[in-house]
This record gives C-alpha cells, structure tokens and sequence, in this order.
C-alpha cells in the first residue's frame, strides 16, 4: 500500500470515528427523547424552575449528589403548596461549608421531610441512588405515617412508591444503582400529578 493511500485511509477513519460520536449521544438517548412524559416532565420543570433544565436535556444520565437533588425536590414541594414543617429535626453536622443556596434548599427539604432521617448528618455529596430517591419521596407524602422496619430498609418506601405509579419496579437490590438526572425528573412529575389527582 502506497503511504499516501495509507493516509487517505486514515482519515477517512477519523472522519467516521468523530462522525460517530457527534451522533452517538443521540443513538443512546433516542428512546428518551421520544417519551412524552419526559418531555411532559421538562416543561413541568422548567415551570417550576427546577435549574439546569437544559443540563438534564442534554446529560439525562448524569447522576447527581444529594445537595444537588434537593433543589429539584424543594421546586416540586413549593409547586404543589405542601406543608412546610419546623425545623426541629433538621441539624446536620456537615452541611456548614456549604454555599448559602444549597445550605438554605437542604434546609428546606429537611423541612417537607425530604431525607430528614439521617439526623444530624446529610452527607450532601453522596450520590443519590434509586431507593434513596423514593424513600424521600414517600418521607414527604407520609411524614407521619410509621413505615414497617424492613431489612432491607427501603423495600415499604419503594413498594408504596410502585403502588402509586411513581416508580414502575417493585423494591429490589436494581434499587441500589445511582439515579440519573432523568429518572428523578420523572419521579418527581409523577408525585406531582399522583398529589394533584388526589387534591
């Protein structure tokens, strides 16, 4: 092979190689970019101001921490008028050198239940995963109500979550996996419109 074919053939073989990852994000995402309820979820979120809309639109598998998650559940709290409580329970050890907005939101969502139980530590850099997303969720719906302790602990959130069509698999250890961006966005609209129905 003469080297000047050679080099032809090689960059024809970059061509094709950036070709494909310029594509590639929308191959995998396809799916999900033609769900309605995903985009039913966007335009709920960007209503609400949930932020980095356009970052979920673009990254939708991106997982995201603990002290990021919050202000998406605040958002949805403040949307549909839910009790805000006192702030009795919600001291956190390690939450101090967070910057004001994010120390303020987890404040708030300590206090419409949101991840109140880990008493006096937040952990706000932990990622979230899928069971931890519901326990919080049905924490707010029922902050009174006395869940059946359960090894593992999640499997009555996750199994009134299901219940409630806020989650479409019963508890399981798929449940330990991280959380995209995506699947919290749809969690949260379906809670929305299962507490609006209900209202």
């Amino acid at each position: 092979m003469k080297r000047h074919e050679a080099k032809r053939i090689i960059a024809l073989v970059w061509i094709v190689v950036f070709l494909w990852f310029s594509v590639f994000h929308l191959i995998s995402f396809a799916p999900l970019l033609q769900d309605s309820e995903f985009d039913k979820a966007l335009i709920r979120a960007e209503e609400i101001w949930i932020k980095d809309v356009q970052t979920i639109r673009e990254a939708p598998f991106r997982f995201l921490t603990r002290k990021e998650a919050v202000h998406r559940y605040v958002a949805m709290a403040q949307s549909a008028d839910m009790i805000l409580y006192s702030d009795d329970i919600c001291q956190f050890n390690d939450i101090d050198d967070l910057e004001k907005q994010d120390y303020d939101m987890v404040m708030l969502a300590c206090g419409y239940r949101f991840f109140w139980w880990a008493k006096w530590w937040f952990h706000p850099d932990e990622y979230v995963t899928k069971a931890m997303s519901l326990v919080a969720l049905m924490k707010w719906f029922y902050p009174k109500r006395e869940f059946e302790e359960t090894d593992p602990y999640r499997d009555p959130f996750v199994n009134q979550a299901y219940e409630m069509w806020v989650t479409k698999r019963l508890s399981n250890p798929y449940m330990m996996y991280l959380i995209p961006k995506y699947e919290l966005l749809l969690e949260l609209y379906r809670a929305y419109q299962w507490k609006m129905g209900k209202s």
